[in-house]
Protein backbone atom coordinates (compact mmCIF):
# COMPACT_ATOMS: atom_id res chain seq x y z
CA UNK A 1 0.00 0.00 0.00
CA UNK A 2 1.11 3.58 -0.53
CA UNK A 3 -0.03 4.72 2.36
CA UNK A 4 -2.65 7.51 1.93
CA UNK A 5 -4.10 8.62 5.66
CA UNK A 6 -1.38 10.70 7.06
CA UNK A 7 0.84 13.84 6.31
CA UNK A 8 0.76 15.16 3.03
CA UNK A 9 3.73 17.63 2.18
CA UNK A 10 3.33 19.48 -1.07
CA UNK A 11 6.35 20.11 -1.91
CA UNK A 12 6.56 23.04 -4.82
CA UNK A 13 4.20 24.90 -3.98
CA UNK A 14 6.19 28.01 -3.31
CA UNK A 15 6.99 27.60 -6.91
CA UNK A 16 3.90 28.06 -8.13
CA UNK A 17 3.59 30.91 -10.23
CA UNK A 18 0.27 33.13 -9.26
CA UNK A 19 -0.13 34.72 -12.93
CA UNK A 20 -3.46 36.36 -14.05
CA UNK A 21 -3.94 33.94 -15.81
CA UNK A 22 -4.23 31.68 -13.20
CA UNK A 23 -6.27 33.91 -10.97
CA UNK A 24 -9.04 34.26 -13.54
CA UNK A 25 -9.58 30.90 -13.93
CA UNK A 26 -10.92 30.12 -10.45
CA UNK A 27 -9.51 26.85 -9.79
CA UNK A 28 -9.68 26.02 -6.27
CA UNK A 29 -6.38 23.91 -6.38
CA UNK A 30 -4.44 26.09 -8.35
CA UNK A 31 -1.35 25.26 -6.07
CA UNK A 32 -1.51 22.27 -8.82
CA UNK A 33 0.01 24.42 -11.21
CA UNK A 34 3.92 24.73 -11.17
CA UNK A 35 5.59 27.76 -12.16
CA UNK A 36 3.36 28.45 -15.33
CA UNK A 37 5.26 29.92 -17.93
CA UNK A 38 3.50 32.54 -20.31
CA UNK A 39 4.00 32.33 -23.84
CA UNK A 40 3.23 34.57 -26.98
CA UNK A 41 0.03 33.34 -27.59
CA UNK A 42 0.39 32.93 -31.53
CA UNK A 43 2.82 29.94 -30.67
CA UNK A 44 -0.02 27.99 -28.70
CA UNK A 45 -0.01 25.90 -31.93
CA UNK A 46 3.55 24.92 -32.03
CA UNK A 47 3.96 23.93 -28.24
CA UNK A 48 3.32 20.13 -28.74
CA UNK A 49 6.32 20.01 -31.32
CA UNK A 50 8.18 21.35 -28.63
CA UNK A 51 7.42 20.11 -25.29
CA UNK A 52 6.14 16.90 -24.12
CA UNK A 53 2.84 16.78 -22.91
CA UNK A 54 2.77 16.05 -18.89
CA UNK A 55 0.96 12.60 -20.11
CA UNK A 56 4.53 12.14 -22.05
CA UNK A 57 6.39 13.17 -19.52
CA UNK A 58 4.84 11.31 -16.86
CA UNK A 59 5.49 8.08 -18.74
CA UNK A 60 9.10 8.89 -20.19
CA UNK A 61 9.91 8.82 -16.45
CA UNK A 62 8.38 6.53 -15.54
CA UNK A 63 8.79 3.97 -18.21
CA UNK A 64 11.96 4.93 -20.42
CA UNK A 65 13.19 1.82 -21.20
CA UNK A 66 17.08 3.39 -20.27
CA UNK A 67 16.17 5.64 -17.29
CA UNK A 68 12.48 5.15 -16.48
CA UNK A 69 12.02 4.63 -12.68
CA UNK A 70 10.02 0.85 -13.57
CA UNK A 71 11.63 -0.01 -16.79
CA UNK A 72 15.09 0.00 -15.68
CA UNK A 73 14.17 -1.67 -12.58
CA UNK A 74 15.55 1.20 -10.25
CA UNK A 75 11.99 0.73 -7.93
CA UNK A 76 12.49 -0.81 -4.78
CA UNK A 77 8.99 -2.42 -3.09
CA UNK A 78 10.66 -2.30 0.04
CA UNK A 79 12.31 0.81 0.37
CA UNK A 80 10.27 3.56 -1.83
CA UNK A 81 6.65 1.86 -0.82
CA UNK A 82 5.28 -1.22 0.20
CA UNK A 83 2.14 -2.73 -1.22
CA UNK A 84 -0.96 -4.97 0.63
CA UNK A 85 -0.05 -8.37 -0.76
CA UNK A 86 4.01 -7.84 0.67
CA UNK A 87 3.03 -6.62 4.34
CA UNK A 88 0.03 -8.33 4.48
CA UNK A 89 1.81 -11.22 2.91
CA UNK A 90 0.62 -14.79 2.56
CA UNK A 91 -3.03 -13.61 3.23
CA UNK A 92 -3.55 -11.08 0.88
CA UNK A 93 -3.08 -13.66 -1.46
CA UNK A 94 -4.65 -16.66 -0.13
CA UNK A 95 -8.16 -14.09 0.16
CA UNK A 96 -7.67 -13.10 -3.74
CA UNK A 97 -6.91 -17.22 -4.30
CA UNK A 98 -10.01 -17.98 -2.63
CA UNK A 99 -12.41 -15.55 -5.00
CA UNK A 100 -10.07 -16.82 -7.98
CA UNK A 101 -11.38 -20.85 -7.31
CA UNK A 102 -15.25 -19.19 -7.15
CA UNK A 103 -14.79 -17.64 -10.36
CA UNK A 104 -12.69 -20.97 -11.44
CA UNK A 105 -15.53 -23.27 -10.30
CA UNK A 106 -18.46 -21.89 -11.29
CA UNK A 107 -16.86 -21.40 -15.21
CA UNK A 108 -16.80 -25.05 -14.68
CA UNK A 109 -20.30 -25.44 -13.94
CA UNK A 110 -21.21 -23.11 -16.29
CA UNK A 111 -19.39 -25.25 -19.25
CA UNK A 112 -17.51 -22.04 -20.50
CA UNK A 113 -13.96 -23.35 -19.09
CA UNK A 114 -14.10 -27.12 -20.12
CA UNK A 115 -11.78 -30.23 -18.30
CA UNK A 116 -9.14 -29.59 -20.60
CA UNK A 117 -8.97 -25.51 -21.22
CA UNK A 118 -6.54 -23.49 -19.48
CA UNK A 119 -7.28 -21.25 -16.48
CA UNK A 120 -5.00 -18.07 -16.86
CA UNK A 121 -4.29 -16.08 -14.15
CA UNK A 122 -2.95 -12.61 -15.58
CA UNK A 123 -1.72 -10.93 -13.29
CA UNK A 124 -0.80 -7.57 -14.86
CA UNK A 125 1.80 -4.69 -13.49
CA UNK A 126 3.04 -7.95 -11.01
CA UNK A 127 5.63 -5.79 -9.08
CA UNK A 128 8.24 -8.10 -8.06
CA UNK A 129 5.97 -11.05 -8.03
CA UNK A 130 5.07 -11.35 -4.55
CA UNK A 131 1.34 -11.85 -5.23
CA UNK A 132 2.61 -14.71 -7.58
CA UNK A 133 4.05 -16.46 -5.01
CA UNK A 134 1.07 -15.96 -2.34
CA UNK A 135 -1.55 -17.56 -4.73
CA UNK A 136 0.36 -20.19 -5.92
CA UNK A 137 1.78 -21.46 -2.95
CA UNK A 138 -2.16 -21.19 -1.32
CA UNK A 139 -3.61 -23.22 -4.29
CA UNK A 140 -0.92 -25.89 -4.12
CA UNK A 141 -1.43 -26.08 -0.09
CA UNK A 142 -5.31 -26.44 -0.69
CA UNK A 143 -4.70 -29.39 -2.98
CA UNK A 144 -2.55 -30.93 -0.30
CA UNK A 145 -5.05 -30.39 1.88
CA UNK A 146 -7.31 -32.44 -0.28
CA UNK A 147 -10.09 -29.38 -0.18
CA UNK A 148 -12.91 -30.27 -2.73
CA UNK A 149 -11.83 -29.34 -6.21
CA UNK A 150 -8.71 -27.37 -5.49
CA UNK A 151 -6.17 -30.51 -6.96
CA UNK A 152 -8.01 -30.37 -10.17
CA UNK A 153 -8.25 -26.36 -9.61
CA UNK A 154 -4.56 -26.81 -9.24
CA UNK A 155 -4.13 -28.81 -12.55
CA UNK A 156 -5.76 -26.02 -14.93
CA UNK A 157 -4.47 -23.22 -13.58
CA UNK A 158 -1.79 -21.27 -14.79
CA UNK A 159 -0.25 -18.31 -13.05
CA UNK A 160 1.36 -15.46 -15.50
CA UNK A 161 2.75 -12.06 -14.57
CA UNK A 162 2.81 -9.28 -17.31
CA UNK A 163 4.79 -6.58 -16.94
CA UNK A 164 6.05 -3.36 -19.25
CA UNK A 165 9.42 -3.94 -17.50
CA UNK A 166 11.94 -6.31 -18.77
CA UNK A 167 13.91 -5.72 -15.56
CA UNK A 168 11.15 -6.59 -13.35
CA UNK A 169 10.08 -9.77 -15.73
CA UNK A 170 13.22 -10.86 -14.29
CA UNK A 171 12.86 -10.25 -11.05
CA UNK A 172 9.19 -12.59 -11.09
CA UNK A 173 10.86 -15.28 -12.53
CA UNK A 174 13.25 -15.59 -10.32
CA UNK A 175 11.25 -15.33 -7.62
CA UNK A 176 8.21 -18.05 -8.94
CA UNK A 177 10.75 -20.39 -11.08
CA UNK A 178 10.13 -23.44 -8.46
CA UNK A 179 6.37 -23.29 -9.99
CA UNK A 180 7.96 -24.70 -13.22
CA UNK A 181 4.81 -24.62 -15.50
CA UNK A 182 2.43 -23.57 -13.74
CA UNK A 183 4.42 -19.77 -13.55
CA UNK A 184 5.57 -17.71 -16.50
CA UNK A 185 6.50 -13.94 -16.74
CA UNK A 186 6.05 -12.19 -20.38
CA UNK A 187 6.74 -8.67 -21.45
CA UNK A 188 3.74 -6.90 -22.05
CA UNK A 189 1.49 -3.46 -21.66
CA UNK A 190 -1.60 -3.21 -19.79
CA UNK A 191 -2.70 0.24 -21.85
CA UNK A 192 -2.46 -2.26 -25.17
CA UNK A 193 -3.14 -5.79 -24.35
CA UNK A 194 -3.91 -6.71 -27.67
CA UNK A 195 -0.35 -5.99 -29.03
CA UNK A 196 1.12 -9.18 -26.99
CA UNK A 197 -2.19 -11.47 -26.57
CA UNK A 198 -4.26 -13.01 -28.87
CA UNK A 199 -8.48 -11.56 -28.99
CA UNK A 200 -10.10 -14.03 -27.30
CA UNK A 201 -7.34 -16.07 -26.43
CA UNK A 202 -7.65 -16.54 -22.30
CA UNK A 203 -10.16 -18.02 -19.96
CA UNK A 204 -9.61 -17.11 -16.49
CA UNK A 205 -9.05 -13.88 -14.76
CA UNK A 206 -7.21 -10.51 -15.72
CA UNK A 207 -5.67 -9.60 -12.40
CA UNK A 208 -4.12 -6.19 -10.80
CA UNK A 209 -3.50 -4.65 -7.93
CA UNK A 210 -2.29 -0.99 -7.71
CA UNK A 211 -1.78 -0.80 -11.64
CA UNK A 212 -4.34 1.77 -12.83
CA UNK A 213 -2.55 3.95 -10.72
CA UNK A 214 0.97 4.14 -12.42
CA UNK A 215 -0.57 4.36 -15.73
CA UNK A 216 0.43 8.09 -17.20
CA UNK A 217 -1.91 11.18 -17.22
CA UNK A 218 -2.88 14.32 -18.58
CA UNK A 219 -3.22 17.07 -16.70
CA UNK A 220 -6.37 19.09 -17.18
CA UNK A 221 -7.39 22.49 -15.56
CA UNK A 222 -11.66 22.67 -16.65
CA UNK A 223 -12.99 25.89 -15.71
CA UNK A 224 -16.85 27.48 -15.47
CA UNK A 225 -15.92 29.86 -17.71
CA UNK A 226 -13.71 29.36 -20.44
CA UNK A 227 -12.18 26.61 -22.90
CA UNK A 228 -10.39 23.07 -21.06
CA UNK A 229 -6.79 22.94 -20.77
CA UNK A 230 -3.94 20.60 -20.78
CA UNK A 231 -0.37 21.03 -19.32
CA UNK A 232 2.46 20.36 -21.46
CA UNK A 233 6.37 20.60 -19.68
CA UNK A 234 8.92 22.69 -19.92
CA UNK A 235 11.92 21.14 -18.52
CA UNK A 236 14.72 23.84 -18.34
CA UNK A 237 18.50 24.18 -16.29
CA UNK A 238 19.84 27.08 -14.83
CA UNK A 239 22.80 28.73 -16.61
CA UNK A 240 25.42 27.85 -13.71
CA UNK A 241 23.70 24.41 -13.60
CA UNK A 242 24.09 23.96 -17.55
CA UNK A 243 27.86 25.13 -16.84
CA UNK A 244 28.18 22.60 -14.80
CA UNK A 245 26.14 19.70 -16.73
CA UNK A 246 27.64 20.62 -20.07
CA UNK A 247 30.81 18.55 -19.79
CA UNK A 248 28.64 15.59 -18.95
CA UNK A 249 27.16 14.76 -22.35
CA UNK A 250 28.84 14.82 -25.48
CA UNK A 251 29.77 17.34 -27.56
CA UNK A 252 26.85 17.18 -29.87
CA UNK A 253 24.09 17.25 -27.25
CA UNK A 254 25.47 19.68 -26.08
CA UNK A 255 24.86 21.94 -28.84
CA UNK A 256 21.61 19.95 -29.79
CA UNK A 257 20.66 21.22 -26.19
CA UNK A 258 21.75 24.71 -26.76
CA UNK A 259 20.33 25.38 -30.03
CA UNK A 260 17.47 24.10 -29.04
CA UNK A 261 17.21 26.98 -26.07
CA UNK A 262 17.31 29.17 -29.05
CA UNK A 263 14.68 28.00 -31.16
CA UNK A 264 12.50 28.01 -27.75
CA UNK A 265 13.10 31.60 -27.05
CA UNK A 266 12.64 32.80 -30.34
CA UNK A 267 9.62 31.26 -30.60
CA UNK A 268 7.59 31.10 -27.14
CA UNK A 269 9.58 33.81 -25.32
CA UNK A 270 9.13 36.73 -28.17
CA UNK A 271 13.34 36.47 -28.82
CA UNK A 272 13.82 37.40 -25.11
CA UNK A 273 17.11 36.05 -23.62
CA UNK A 274 16.47 33.63 -20.43
CA UNK A 275 18.36 33.18 -17.51
CA UNK A 276 17.51 29.54 -18.06
CA UNK A 277 18.07 26.59 -20.73
CA UNK A 278 15.13 24.75 -21.95
CA UNK A 279 15.22 21.28 -23.43
CA UNK A 280 13.06 20.28 -25.94
CA UNK A 281 11.23 17.34 -25.58
CA UNK A 282 13.95 15.18 -27.15
CA UNK A 283 16.99 17.12 -25.64
CA UNK A 284 15.48 16.11 -22.30
CA UNK A 285 15.54 12.45 -23.23
CA UNK A 286 18.92 12.60 -24.61
CA UNK A 287 20.42 14.30 -21.52
CA UNK A 288 18.72 11.57 -18.97
CA UNK A 289 19.83 8.90 -21.59
CA UNK A 290 23.59 10.55 -22.02
CA UNK A 291 23.98 10.97 -17.89
CA UNK A 292 22.30 7.71 -16.39
CA UNK A 293 25.03 5.65 -15.78
CA UNK A 294 27.12 8.10 -14.45
CA UNK A 295 27.75 9.01 -10.62
CA UNK A 296 26.72 12.57 -11.51
CA UNK A 297 23.04 11.18 -12.29
CA UNK A 298 21.32 12.12 -9.30
CA UNK A 299 22.66 15.73 -8.94
CA UNK A 300 21.62 16.19 -13.50
CA UNK A 301 18.13 15.13 -12.09
CA UNK A 302 18.33 17.46 -8.94
CA UNK A 303 18.88 20.72 -11.22
CA UNK A 304 16.40 20.13 -13.21
CA UNK A 305 13.44 22.80 -13.20
CA UNK A 306 10.11 22.76 -14.60
CA UNK A 307 7.48 25.29 -15.97
CA UNK A 308 4.11 24.10 -17.04
CA UNK A 309 2.54 25.26 -20.38
CA UNK A 310 -1.50 24.79 -20.41
CA UNK A 311 -3.17 25.01 -23.83
CA UNK A 312 -6.73 24.50 -25.32
CA UNK A 313 -7.44 20.34 -25.18
CA UNK A 314 -8.32 20.39 -28.93
CA UNK A 315 -4.08 19.83 -28.97
CA UNK A 316 -4.62 16.41 -28.06
CA UNK A 317 -7.08 14.95 -29.53
CA UNK A 318 -7.48 11.88 -27.87
CA UNK A 319 -7.81 13.89 -24.42
CA UNK A 320 -10.62 16.09 -26.14
CA UNK A 321 -12.51 12.86 -27.16
CA UNK A 322 -12.63 11.67 -23.90
CA UNK A 323 -14.09 14.87 -22.36
CA UNK A 324 -16.90 15.02 -25.69
CA UNK A 325 -17.85 11.56 -24.46
CA UNK A 326 -18.10 12.62 -21.06
CA UNK A 327 -19.52 16.32 -20.96
CA UNK A 328 -22.63 16.01 -18.90
CA UNK A 329 -20.63 14.34 -16.15
CA UNK A 330 -17.84 16.94 -15.95
CA UNK A 331 -20.33 20.06 -16.59
CA UNK A 332 -22.17 18.77 -13.48
CA UNK A 333 -19.84 18.54 -11.16
CA UNK A 334 -18.36 22.06 -12.06
CA UNK A 335 -21.85 23.49 -12.31
CA UNK A 336 -22.65 22.38 -8.70
CA UNK A 337 -18.83 23.36 -7.16
CA UNK A 338 -19.66 26.49 -9.43
CA UNK A 339 -15.79 26.75 -9.66
CA UNK A 340 -12.81 25.08 -11.61
CA UNK A 341 -10.82 22.46 -10.93
CA UNK A 342 -7.18 20.74 -11.59
CA UNK A 343 -7.60 17.22 -12.34
CA UNK A 344 -5.70 14.31 -13.99
CA UNK A 345 -7.16 11.83 -16.82
CA UNK A 346 -6.07 8.31 -17.06
CA UNK A 347 -6.83 7.42 -20.79
CA UNK A 348 -5.16 4.22 -19.81
CA UNK A 349 -7.36 3.14 -17.90
CA UNK A 350 -10.10 3.16 -20.95
CA UNK A 351 -7.53 1.15 -22.99
CA UNK A 352 -6.74 -1.43 -20.18
CA UNK A 353 -10.19 -2.12 -19.89
CA UNK A 354 -11.31 -2.34 -23.24
CA UNK A 355 -8.35 -4.71 -23.64
CA UNK A 356 -9.36 -6.94 -20.74
CA UNK A 357 -12.69 -7.52 -22.46
CA UNK A 358 -10.72 -8.24 -25.80
CA UNK A 359 -8.86 -10.72 -24.81
CA UNK A 360 -10.81 -12.55 -22.50
CA UNK A 361 -12.77 -15.27 -23.98
CA UNK A 362 -14.96 -15.92 -20.45
CA UNK A 363 -13.97 -14.89 -17.26
CA UNK A 364 -12.82 -12.04 -15.21
CA UNK A 365 -11.19 -8.71 -14.42
CA UNK A 366 -10.29 -7.86 -10.59
CA UNK A 367 -8.84 -4.50 -10.17
CA UNK A 368 -7.66 -3.33 -6.85
CA UNK A 369 -6.24 0.04 -6.52
CA UNK A 370 -7.16 3.10 -4.06
CA UNK A 371 -9.46 5.62 -5.94
CA UNK A 372 -12.98 6.65 -6.10
CA UNK A 373 -15.95 6.81 -8.17
CA UNK A 374 -16.73 10.14 -10.11
CA UNK A 375 -17.45 12.32 -6.87
CA UNK A 376 -14.24 11.29 -5.35
CA UNK A 377 -12.11 11.92 -8.40
CA UNK A 378 -13.85 15.16 -9.43
CA UNK A 379 -14.12 16.67 -5.51
CA UNK A 380 -12.96 20.11 -4.58
CA UNK A 381 -12.78 19.07 -1.34
CA UNK A 382 -8.74 19.69 -0.60
CA UNK A 383 -7.79 16.30 -1.47
CA UNK A 384 -4.51 15.48 -3.20
CA UNK A 385 -4.85 13.00 -6.12
CA UNK A 386 -1.40 12.88 -7.39
CA UNK A 387 1.21 11.49 -5.19
CA UNK A 388 4.85 10.65 -5.38
CA UNK A 389 7.09 7.79 -3.77
CA UNK A 390 10.72 7.44 -3.10
CA UNK A 391 13.76 9.24 -2.04
CA UNK A 392 11.65 12.23 -2.52
CA UNK A 393 8.91 11.24 0.39
CA UNK A 394 10.83 9.11 1.98
CA UNK A 395 13.17 12.45 2.52
CA UNK A 396 10.25 14.33 3.18
CA UNK A 397 9.20 11.67 6.02
CA UNK A 398 13.04 12.06 7.87
CA UNK A 399 12.55 15.55 7.82
CA UNK A 400 9.30 15.78 9.68
CA UNK A 401 9.95 13.16 12.02
CA UNK A 402 7.49 10.35 10.68
CA UNK A 403 9.92 7.31 9.99
CA UNK A 404 10.08 4.29 12.54
CA UNK A 405 11.15 0.96 12.03
CA UNK A 406 7.21 0.06 11.20
CA UNK A 407 6.46 2.57 8.27
CA UNK A 408 7.67 3.73 5.04
CA UNK A 409 5.17 5.38 4.15
CA UNK A 410 4.73 8.18 6.69
CA UNK A 411 4.45 11.43 4.39
CA UNK A 412 3.76 11.43 0.30
CA UNK A 413 5.02 14.62 -1.34
CA UNK A 414 2.90 15.85 -4.53
CA UNK A 415 5.51 17.43 -6.59
CA UNK A 416 5.62 15.32 -9.99
CA UNK A 417 9.08 17.34 -10.93
CA UNK A 418 11.05 16.36 -7.80
CA UNK A 419 13.97 14.19 -8.97
CA UNK A 420 12.33 12.58 -11.90
CA UNK A 421 13.35 9.05 -12.46
CA UNK A 422 13.87 8.61 -9.22
CA UNK A 423 10.47 8.67 -7.31
CA UNK A 424 7.19 6.77 -8.37
CA UNK A 425 4.15 9.12 -9.55
CA UNK A 426 1.20 7.71 -9.24
CA UNK A 427 -2.46 8.87 -9.44
CA UNK A 428 -5.87 8.10 -8.03
CA UNK A 429 -7.95 5.87 -10.26
CA UNK A 430 -11.21 6.77 -11.62
CA UNK A 431 -13.27 3.45 -11.08
CA UNK A 432 -16.48 5.27 -12.65
CA UNK A 433 -14.52 5.23 -15.62
CA UNK A 434 -13.61 1.50 -15.65
CA UNK A 435 -17.17 0.69 -14.99
CA UNK A 436 -18.79 2.47 -18.16
CA UNK A 437 -15.50 2.21 -20.55
CA UNK A 438 -16.09 -1.91 -19.16
CA UNK A 439 -19.66 -2.23 -19.83
CA UNK A 440 -19.78 -0.77 -23.50
CA UNK A 441 -16.96 -3.53 -24.25
CA UNK A 442 -19.03 -6.53 -22.58
CA UNK A 443 -17.81 -6.77 -19.08
CA UNK A 444 -20.75 -6.66 -16.21
CA UNK A 445 -19.40 -4.84 -13.35
CA UNK A 446 -20.50 -7.75 -10.42
CA UNK A 447 -18.89 -5.60 -7.53
CA UNK A 448 -17.07 -1.92 -6.40
CA UNK A 449 -16.49 -1.26 -3.01
CA UNK A 450 -13.92 -1.32 -0.41
CA UNK A 451 -11.05 -3.11 -0.37
CA UNK A 452 -11.93 -5.16 2.42
CA UNK A 453 -14.58 -7.01 0.87
CA UNK A 454 -11.59 -9.41 -0.54
CA UNK A 455 -12.21 -11.40 2.76
CA UNK A 456 -15.91 -11.73 2.10
CA UNK A 457 -17.16 -15.03 1.47
CA UNK A 458 -13.40 -16.82 2.60
CA UNK A 459 -12.11 -18.70 5.74
CA UNK A 460 -8.72 -16.58 5.18
CA UNK A 461 -8.23 -14.68 8.89
CA UNK A 462 -5.83 -11.58 9.74
CA UNK A 463 -6.41 -12.65 13.39
CA UNK A 464 -2.21 -14.17 13.68
CA UNK A 465 0.91 -12.73 12.65
CA UNK A 466 2.29 -14.45 9.95
CA UNK A 467 5.59 -16.36 10.40
CA UNK A 468 7.81 -13.72 7.98
CA UNK A 469 6.30 -11.12 9.74
CA UNK A 470 7.75 -11.89 13.04
CA UNK A 471 10.91 -13.09 11.06
CA UNK A 472 11.18 -9.67 9.77
CA UNK A 473 10.48 -7.68 12.92
CA UNK A 474 7.46 -6.32 11.36
CA UNK A 475 4.90 -7.03 13.69
CA UNK A 476 3.47 -3.64 14.27
CA UNK A 477 3.55 -2.69 10.72
CA UNK A 478 1.71 -5.76 9.66
CA UNK A 479 -1.00 -4.73 12.67
CA UNK A 480 -1.26 -1.60 11.40
CA UNK A 481 -1.77 -2.74 7.92
CA UNK A 482 -4.61 -4.59 8.45
CA UNK A 483 -6.33 -1.97 11.05
CA UNK A 484 -6.06 -0.10 7.20
CA UNK A 485 -7.24 -3.62 5.70
CA UNK A 486 -10.66 -3.51 7.72
CA UNK A 487 -11.30 0.56 7.65
CA UNK A 488 -13.28 1.86 5.31
CA UNK A 489 -10.77 3.61 2.88
CA UNK A 490 -9.43 4.76 -0.69
CA UNK A 491 -8.74 1.33 -1.26
CA UNK A 492 -11.24 -0.14 -3.50
CA UNK A 493 -11.44 -3.65 -5.60
CA UNK A 494 -13.83 -3.68 -8.34
CA UNK A 495 -14.93 -6.95 -10.09
CA UNK A 496 -16.16 -7.54 -13.58
CA UNK A 497 -17.27 -10.60 -15.66
CA UNK A 498 -17.27 -11.32 -19.07
CA UNK A 499 -20.44 -11.53 -20.74
CA UNK A 500 -21.75 -15.24 -21.34
CA UNK A 501 -19.53 -16.32 -18.80
CA UNK A 502 -21.60 -17.82 -15.66
CA UNK A 503 -24.96 -16.26 -15.34
CA UNK A 504 -25.10 -17.88 -11.48
CA UNK A 505 -21.62 -16.43 -9.97
CA UNK A 506 -22.37 -13.40 -7.61
CA UNK A 507 -19.14 -11.54 -5.46
CA UNK A 508 -19.72 -12.57 -1.93
CA UNK A 509 -20.15 -9.09 -0.58
CA UNK A 510 -23.62 -7.09 -0.04
CA UNK A 511 -21.91 -4.02 0.72
CA UNK A 512 -21.19 -2.04 -2.46
CA UNK A 513 -20.46 1.42 -3.28
CA UNK A 514 -21.96 3.49 -5.77
CA UNK A 515 -20.51 4.97 -8.93
CA UNK A 516 -22.95 7.35 -10.13
CA UNK A 517 -22.19 11.14 -9.34
CA UNK A 518 -24.79 11.42 -5.77
CA UNK A 519 -24.68 15.15 -5.76
CA UNK A 520 -27.71 17.34 -4.64
CA UNK A 521 -29.81 18.14 -7.97
CA UNK A 522 -28.58 21.32 -10.04
CA UNK A 523 -30.67 24.79 -9.30
CA UNK A 524 -32.42 26.52 -12.27
CA UNK A 525 -29.41 28.60 -12.78
CA UNK A 526 -26.33 25.63 -12.20
CA UNK A 527 -28.40 24.07 -14.85
CA UNK A 528 -27.95 26.50 -17.58
CA UNK A 529 -23.97 26.55 -16.27
CA UNK A 530 -23.70 23.55 -16.41
CA UNK A 531 -25.69 23.51 -19.91
CA UNK A 532 -22.73 26.11 -21.34
CA UNK A 533 -19.94 23.94 -19.39
CA UNK A 534 -21.09 20.75 -21.62
CA UNK A 535 -21.35 22.82 -25.09
CA UNK A 536 -17.90 23.62 -24.69
CA UNK A 537 -16.67 20.30 -23.60
CA UNK A 538 -18.54 18.86 -26.36
CA UNK A 539 -16.72 21.29 -28.64
CA UNK A 540 -19.53 23.05 -29.64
Amino acid sequence: MKHLVVVLVLLGVSGVVETEQTTSRRVRNAHEIYRELTIDPGSAGRVKEYFPAFHDYHDMIMFHPTFGYYASGRVSFTDDYQTFPIVLAPYFGHMIAEHLFQMWDGMRQAGTLARNDTFTIGEFGAGDGALAESILEYIQAQADAKRAGWAEFARQAVYVCYDRSPALNRVQKERNQRFGSRFDARVADATDLTATIKPGSLKGVVLSNELPDAFSVHKVILTTTGVPEVAFVAPSLSASSWRRIRPLVPAALAAQVEEGDAAIERIFLRGVRSAEVYLSKSTFAALLEATVAGKDYESVVAALEFHEIYVPVSTVPELAAHLRRYAKTYAGVLARDEVGILTYVNLGVERMIQGAAQILAAGYVITIDYGAAWDGILTNDGSQHLRTYGPAHRAASAEMGYVDNNSIDDVQTSDPYDLPTLNDLTTDVNFSLLDVEGRQAGLRTLFFGSQKALQSGTPVSLDKVPEQARRNDRVDQFLSWVDDFRAPSVFKVMVQQKAGTDSRYRFPDDDPEPLEPRGAALTPAQQEIAATIERRLAGH
